[in-house]
């Protein structure tokens, strides 16, 4: 009796120890998971950042802009209370920055093959990244980003945040694929970086709208005239700065594709160089960037109110662009040379941002 009750504690003892190892490795392996899993994000959102963050400067354009705009109607709203109004506006800059690193991995997940044929070294091509994390990543960033644009309460940036994604998911989604039809593929980029300013400007579009029509304020002739000279020239600079971000956008676009061009024939992708060839590309960049220039300078003739800085210090960087693509056109077939010059175009835009803004506060201050 006394020897099967030892047998028995000793099945007992080994069963448990068994039990206890299989649920530590499982409790490893899930940790292991949990890791691997956040790992994968970060590793994605750090790939993808630089664009998400670049986005987000033209969005950082829209909200200076109205912002500025909305402070020049202190006579008919109060202080206070339009503060909190372009406060909530700054929840923009997150939604785009996530909505857009989001997107390029989106495209990145759709383009492992051709990454792959082309030589790039990126998470998901080079199977650092499953496919399954990739997924995992673009549900988050733009479901949280939409959250961040809910902040502000105006239908209107909505419209605009669900524009991106909608413009991001075509632009990769097989069936519709506008990244492989011509012009459409570099249009779609540089719509949506308008749409991003545009999103942080929203406010401009609706002054009477969901935010400002909740204020108390002491109705006059002379405040509400104030209030549209204000708000028409923050619209008129929202889409002048919107333009110009569109063009700047359109001329890095291009660039890349260039260095794309053999993989876009293998797969078959009707691109701008891949239809009219290299050295057209680059006479269409500098068409692209001359008509910056003569944008800006007509819209001033227009309307002088919109100020001289911003014709002045586009038509600077324009000209810098021009001078880079024709250093480029020298350079067609070498594909790293111009990969370089594009991851450096990110000054382009840096350049472009800074100088909408400082043009903004010369009218509107």
């Amino acid at each position: 009796m006394v020897t099967n009750l030892i047998k028995v504690c000793i099945f007992f003892g080994a069963f448990m120890q068994i039990m206890f190892k299989r649920n530590a490795n499982q409790g490893t392996k899930k940790a292991t998971n949990s890791k691997s899993l956040i790992s994968s994000q970060l590793v994605l959102l750090q790939s993808r950042k630089r664009w998400g963050m670049m986005y987000m400067m033209a969005t950082i354009t829209g909200v200076v802009i109205s912002t500025i705009g909305l402070f020049g109607s202190v006579g008919v709203y109060g202080v206070n209370q339009l503060q909190g109004a372009s406060l909530s506006y700054l929840a923009t800059l997150p939604a785009t920055f996530l909505i857009i690193t989001g997107m390029y991995v989106l495209n990145d997940l759709v383009d492992a093959d051709l990454d792959s044929t082309s030589g790039k070294n990126r998470p998901i091509p080079s199977g650092q990244i499953t496919k399954s994390q990739a997924r995992i990543f673009v549900v988050w960033t733009n479901a949280l980003g939409i959250l961040f644009v809910l902040v502000t309460f105006n239908p209107l940036s909505l419209i605009l945040a669900s524009s991106i994604v909608a413009i991001g998911i075509m632009y990769s989604t097989p069936k519709i694929c506008l990244k492989d039809r011509f012009v459409l593929k570099t249009g779609s980029i540089a719509a949506a970086s308008m749409l991003c300013l545009l999103l942080g400007g929203s406010s401009v579009f609706d002054p009477q709208g969901s935010v400002l029509s909740n204020f108390d304020y002491n109705y006059n002739y002379d405040n509400h005239y104030n209030n549209i000279g204000a708000s028409s020239h923050s619209l008129l600079l929202c889409v002048y700065s919107a333009i110009m971000s569109g063009s700047i956008i359109f001329v890095t676009s291009l660039l890349n594709d260039l260095g794309d061009v053999e993989g876009d024939r293998k797969f078959n992708r009707k691109t701008i160089p891949v239809v009219i060839g290299k050295s057209n590309t680059m006479i269409l960049n500098i068409i692209i960037a001359s008509s910056m220039i003569a944008v800006s300078w007509g819209s001033f003739c227009l309307s002088p109110n919109l100020g001289w800085v911003n014709p002045i210090f586009v038509s600077l960087i324009a000209s810098l662009v021009i001078l880079q693509m024709i250093k480029v056109s020298r350079h067609l077939n070498d594909r790293g040379f111009i990969r370089t010059q594009h991851k450096k175009s990110i000054l382009w835009h840096i350049s472009l941002q800074s100088a909408l803004v400082i043009g903004a506060l010369m009218v509107l201050l």
